[in-house]
């Protein structure tokens, strides 16, 4: 096996031997793969950066849902697709489609059956004998919120999308909101009406009467 060169030798332009092969020719010494150009595809630094239209921007809408007389853990299986963009024919589940979703009067929604005293929200310390809970009832009178909040999380996809379309989901427990600049005509906006249980959401445009 030949010596290898030294520093001259090496970043010269001398030919390497000839009796090296593919095989025995050290690393430094092989030639360069040269990337070849396919459709799609061009070699060398691009000015600009192709745009790709899988990764171009996401237009979000608004949508305004009225959570009075409503099933919490009906109304949180409706907000799910409109926060992962399901109601799109853009949708893709790899990305992050979804829209802006802000539930008024959600301290007046429903729990059927004995759910306000039966159904039990644990957390644990960490410590031996660390479990405790909260019934339903105790979690609505500290934040009437906080059970369809909980109820949306869990109906997510647990992925690393889930903590970003949670924060696109404004709850409010009266009937006022804070987004009127965002519901006015010519915009994306619009309000989700339930004509049935198990019905996905109608998406009516907003009005210039509905404008607060």
């Amino acid at each position: 096996t030949p010596e290898p060169p030294n520093r001259l030798t090496l970043f010269s332009r001398i030919a390497p031997p000839s009796n090296w092969c593919c095989r025995t020719m050290p690393a430094y010494a092989r030639p360069r793969a040269r990337a070849i150009e396919t459709v799609g595809r061009s070699v060398g630094r691009r000015i600009r950066p192709r745009a790709d239209k899988m990764f171009e921007d996401i237009e979000r809408a608004w949508h305004q849902v009225d959570g009075y007389g409503q099933v919490c853990g009906r109304l949180a299986s409706k907000l799910v697709p409109l926060l992962c963009g399901k109601h799109k024919p853009t949708y893709q589940p790899q990305r992050d489609m979804g829209d802006y979703v802000v539930v008024t009067n959600v301290a007046k929604t429903v729990h059927t059956g004995k759910a306000l005293d039966q159904k039990r929200y644990y957390r644990h310390s960490g410590y031996a004998g660390g479990l405790s809970y909260v019934t339903l009832r105790q979690l609505i009178a500290s934040n009437p919120l906080e059970p369809l909040r909980r109820a949306v999380y869990g109906m997510l996809p647990k992925n690393k999308l889930r903590e970003q379309r949670m924060r696109r989901l404004r709850l409010y427990p009266g009937a006022e909101h804070s987004h009127g600049a965002q519901f006015k005509p010519g915009l994306p906006a619009f309000t989700a009406e339930f004509d049935h249980k198990d019905s996905p959401a109608v998406l009516r445009p907003v009005t210039r009467d509905e404008t607060p």
